[in-house]
């Protein structure tokens, strides 16, 4: 090339160099005289776990060291029997607790199921125990069981469970009311199912933190034009949904300032074998036919944060079968919606933590299955239901 040829190329290069740079600083001005609206923040949705799905333990376990107990109160054995359908006719017992308990960081509740003279009553029946806050005298559910198939039980039959009731340690100061449910009329004066309570407190740290507050979620045995007698939600009734906001519709917690966690506290059991067995629908399951719905049908429930579907599902089923329960009169060894026969059923921890200093309102939404039923009222002899049961407890 010549000398000419390459002074031309040189002069080519830097003025390309040059009209790079000014085009860069006039971008530059550009975007200093009009500014880029930034992005309306996103706030991040709180972290979601689970923390068990069972929530009781059989008393031979060793889950639990309970002789490190520093403290324990029992009640007598309370003997079982059909009271009435409306909460004013439950049973209603009042235990005497310490007047402070806040020493302790947990609390473990001993189940004991026995019999009554001769021995447990003969059917499986469904027991509820709530608990009153008598700071706003609102009643929650404590403890859900059933009973046996006790007909081939003698008077010395017993079985011993424990469960871990730490969330409730706030409450269980002073002289406290419980309420007991039971649904069956099969006591007798000879025979009856019984139970005893023994609560067992340990001087160690809260698990969860600091309680700060509760705040009730779904409660099935209120009263609701949904329910049936059984105090639990009817399911897939045409104009009943079990969805709608009046029973398992969306819920907002609001969580104190300071809260670090929110633990939830959920247990879902299914009941009723559907009056017409096997004519229901479940439109997500084109192959399987919706036999003995809600009982013994395995079902699940999903669970919305803040209108976000989380990956993680309730699962309401509990094995029954071999080296799950315990032989029985009846028929113990199927697997039911959640709960099994002579045992406490079954009870859902979730935790909602990484929240905000200044605390926020959360939206929870648990959606089950849509089912349709071929009953038309919520209170349809043999209706699928469900007991429905979920608080929200604060921990700083």
């Amino acid at each position: 090339m010549s000398l000419r040829g390459i002074v031309y190329s040189v002069r080519c290069k830097v003025y390309g160099v040059w009209c790079l740079v000014i085009g860069v600083w006039c971008m530059m001005c550009i975007a200093g005289c009009n500014p880029v609206e930034p992005d309306d923040p996103v706030t991040p949705l709180p972290r979601f776990s689970q923390v068990d799905s069972i929530g009781w333990h059989w008393a031979d376990s060793a889950y639990y060291e309970m002789d490190k107990a520093v403290e324990t109160i029992q009640t007598d054995e309370m003997r079982m029997h059909f009271f009435g359908w409306n909460a004013e006719e439950d049973s209603l017992i009042s235990i005497v607790f310490p007047q402070n308990t806040s020493q302790y960081g947990r609390v473990i509740l001993t189940y004991r199921m026995c019999g009554w003279n001769n021995g447990p009553a003969e059917w499986d029946m469904t027991t509820m125990i709530q608990i009153e806050d008598k700071s706003t005298g609102q009643w929650l559910e404590f403890v859900r069981a059933i009973t046996p198939y006790g007909g081939s039980f003698n008077a010395s039959w017993q079985k011993i469970f424990h469960i871990d009731v730490t969330e409730f340690l706030p409450f269980l100061q002073g002289p406290t009311r419980f309420r007991i449910f039971y649904c069956g009329w099969d006591a007798t004066d000879k025979r009856a199912h019984a139970v005893q309570l023994t609560f067992s407190f340990f001087d160690e740290p809260n698990p969860y933190g600091t309680p700060c507050g509760w705040q009730k979620l779904y409660d099935s045995t209120l009263p609701n034009e949904g329910c049936n007698g059984y105090r639990a939600w009817s399911y897939g009734v045409q104009g009943w949904s079990i969805e709608d906001g009046s029973r398992l519709g969306p819920r907002t917690i609001h969580v104190p300032a300071g809260t670090k966690k929110v633990l939830l506290r959920v247990c879902i059991t299914g009941h009723g074998q559907d009056a017409y067995n096997g004519t229901g629908i479940f439109p997500n399951r084109p192959n399987q036919q919706a036999k003995n719905c809600a009982e013994f049908d395995h079902n699940h429930y999903d669970i919305l944060l803040n209108g976000e579907k989380m990956a993680l599902q309730g699962d309401i089923w509990e094995l029954n079968g071999k080296g799950h329960n315990y032989k029985q009169a009846g028929t113990y060894s199927y697997g039911r919606a959640g709960w099994g026969p002579g045992k406490p059923c079954n009870i859902h921890h979730w935790m909602i933590s990484e929240i905000p200093a200044e605390g926020e309102e959360v939206t929870l939404d648990l959606d089950l299955e849509e089912y349709i039923s071929p009953c038309t009222k919520p209170n349809d002899n043999q209706v699928a239901c469900y007991y429905v049961m979920g608080d929200a407890f604060f921990f700083q």
